[in-house]
């Protein structure tokens, strides 16, 4: 635990809260109870303690990259970028992670069939319209007190509706419903339907897009499942979650801005913890 005062860690924050813009990745965080919840935002996200990329981390960072670069390819010239080439980036991408032997091999076996599969079933729903990894660190995205940021895996704009669908790739056990099976299932689903409502804010709020309204979000599956099958879900998102929704961003906000970090030892580390914990943050925000 860190154990400044804190009065010295406001001042030693100060700046860092001046400048702070809030992510999906930091909203997680703090509220990932089972992950230390506050502590470890705290600890990660403001005070920034180096930790060292896992292996399973610079994976789906290297899936990611690629896949930007295959929708970017097909932004610039209007013709899909060729799978053996894709592979190849990803390969490279992989490399580049330097990884021990045994990790990437591993990685490399697995991420080659990963994308074989998804490609070879998904890569004709990729449009030249899509625009890959757009950041919004520039686009004055605020919601009440709350300035967000981050940057989006793809992005499809139909200006003719001024409607927008994001899509967010992931790597690892696919899911087919939104309803886990078990709790750590749970968990997860809960965070990426955050995630995607979080962009859905992000995206409305932001300079470029304000006139425009974040219908669907996607959660793309990369990773086939046994039977070989690519999952994906989507999210129509109902007015009333996001009430709720965004007034658990203002919360979390105000707390950071205060750095009024809260004790969670009362919280069971599991999806009922996590529940738990922001009916309160939402109950005490006022």
């Amino acid at each position: 635990y860190v154990s400044l005062p804190s009065r010295d860690m406001k001042q030693l924050l100060g700046p860092t809260l001046e400048r702070y813009k809030l992510s999906a990745t930091h909203l997680n965080a703090f509220l990932d109870i089972p992950r230390g919840g506050p502590q470890s935002f705290l600890l990660q996200n403001l005070l920034r303690f180096p930790q060292a990329m896992s292996p399973n981390a610079a994976y789906g960072s290297s899936i990611h990259r690629t896949l930007q670069n295959a929708h970017t390819h097909l932004q610039a010239t209007g013709a899909q970028k060729p799978l053996e080439d894709v592979l190849g980036d990803f390969e490279t991408n992989l490399k580049n992670a330097h990884l021990n032997e045994g990790d990437y091999s591993k990685y490399l076996q697995r991420g080659l069939d990963a994308l074989s599969a998804f490609l070879g079933q998904h890569y004709s729903d990729f449009t030249q319209n899509d625009v890959a990894e757009l950041s919004f660190a520039g686009q004055q995205s605020r919601v009440g007190e709350a300035y967000l940021t981050g940057a989006l895996d793809v992005v499809r704009p139909d200006p003719e509706h001024k409607t927008i669908t994001v899509t967010d790739y992931k790597t690892g056990a696919p899911s087919s419903s939104w309803t886990g099976k078990t709790d750590y299932e749970k968990q997860k689903l809960h965070k990426y339907r955050q995630q995607l409502m979080f962009y859905k804010l992000l995206v409305e709020h932001s300079r470029d897009f304000a006139g425009y309204t974040v219908e669907q979000g996607v959660l793309q599956f990369v990773e086939p499942t046994r039977s070989g099958q690519i999952h994906q879900l989507s999210l129509t998102f109902s007015p009333d979650e996001m009430t709720v929704f965004t007034r658990l961003v203002l919360a979390v906000w105000q707390r950071i801005q205060a750095l009024d970090l809260p004790d969670i030892s009362e919280y069971s580390a599991d999806y009922k913890g996590m529940q738990a914990f922001e009916a309160w943050l939402l109950d005490e925000y006022k």
